[in-house]
């Protein structure tokens, strides 16, 4: 649920910067590409279900 709650509020985030840069669209595309590299890093440090791991594999 953390994680759910982490990325809805990054949407967020990801909109009122796009919207802040509405005239630059070169400053759209460095932001975009920033942000989306800061939560590539940092969603996989919200706690998820405990007992899970989004490492393991399916079991065979």
């Amino acid at each position: 649920m953390a994680k759910i709650a982490f990325t809805l509020l990054w949407a967020g985030v990801v909109i009122a910067v796009n919207r802040a840069l509405d005239d630059a669209i070169w400053a759209q595309y460095l932001a975009l590409f920033v942000l989306g590299g800061i939560y590539a890093f940092t969603v996989n440090k919200v706690p998820g279900p405990r007992g899970k791991s989004a490492h393991e594999g399916p079991e065979a």
